[in-house]
C-alpha cells in the first residue's frame, strides 16, 4: 500500500525538488555514526525522475563561516558530492545558515518560477533539512519529505546520553509530519511522477 494514497500530491503539477547540502564535507562533517548510507544514491534517483519529467532541480550548497569547517568554500570537501552533481542550467543556492531561504534568494526565485510546492532531501535531517522545512511552511509552500532521502548523525544529549542516528532521523521526522511536511518515501514520490503523464 502507498503511503501516498490518501495525500492530495503536486496540486501545482510544478513541484521543486530542493537537493540540501549533499558534498563532500558530510563524510567529514562528525565522528559520529551516520544512518541511512543509502541516501546519496536515493537522491541520485529522484534526480533521475526529476530531470526526466521535466520538473525544477535545486541544489543547495553550504558554505560556512568556519575556516575550519569541511564546509567552508576553501575546505577541499566543498564540491557537491559525485552521485548528485548538478546539471547544466540547474540552479544553485549557496547558503551559511542552517535555513536555504536566509541569506539566499531562495524565496524570490521560487515566486518567480510560480512553485508553490516542493520535495526537500539531504542532510542533515536534524539540521538544515529540518531548519529548511520549517522555514518553507511558514512561507506557506507544500512540502514533501522521503524519508529514505535524508540522513543524521548520532547526537549527544545534554546530560551526556547519546542519541542513536536512526532515533535522531526519525525523531525529527516524526516531529515534522503532519504540521510542517508530509513525510514519505522517494519511492512512492517516483511512482507517483511517473504515473501521473510525465516520465521518471
Amino acid at each position: 500500500m502507498s503511503e501516498l494514497q490518501d495525500f492530495s500530491l503536486f496540486e501545482s503539477n510544478k513541484p521543486a525538488l530542493i537537493v540540501i547540502d549533499v558534498q563532500q564535507a558530510i563524510d567529514h562533517f562528525s565522528q559520529g555514526t551516520r544512518n541511512n548510507p543509502d541516501a546519496e544514491r536515493v537522491i541520485a534517483n529522484l534526480l533521475v525522475c526529476w530531470r526526466g519529467a521535466g520538473l525544477p532541480v535545486v541544489h543547495v550548497r553550504h558554505g560556512s563561516k568556519y575556516p575550519n569547517s569541511p564546509y567552508h568554500p576553501d575546505s577541499p570537501y566543498f564540491a557537491f558530492k559525485a552521485e548528485v552533481m548538478p546539471a547544466p542550467g540547474e540552479k544553485i543556492f549557496t547558503k551559511s545558515e542552517n535555513c536555504a531561504f536566509i541569506g539566499t534568494t531562495l524565496e524570490s526565485w521560487l515566486n518567480d518560477q510560480d512553485i508553490t510546492e516542493m520535495v526537500v532531501c539531504g542532510v542533515l535531517t536534524n539540521n538544515s533539512v529540518d531548519a529548511t522545512v520549517r522555514v518553507a511552511a511558514g512561507l506557506g509552500y507544500s512540502i514533501f519529505l522521503p524519508k529514505d532521502a535524508a540522513a543524521a548523525f548520532s547526537l549527544k544529549r545534554l546530560d551526556g546520553k547519546v542519541v542513536a542516528a536512526e532515533d535522531v532521523h526519525w525523531i525529527f521526522l516524526s516531529n515534522l509530519d503532519g504540521e510542517y511536511c508530509r513525510v514519505c518515501s522517494a519511492e512512492d514520490l517516483i511512482r507517483y511522477v511517473d504515473t501521473s503523464g510525465k516520465r521518471c
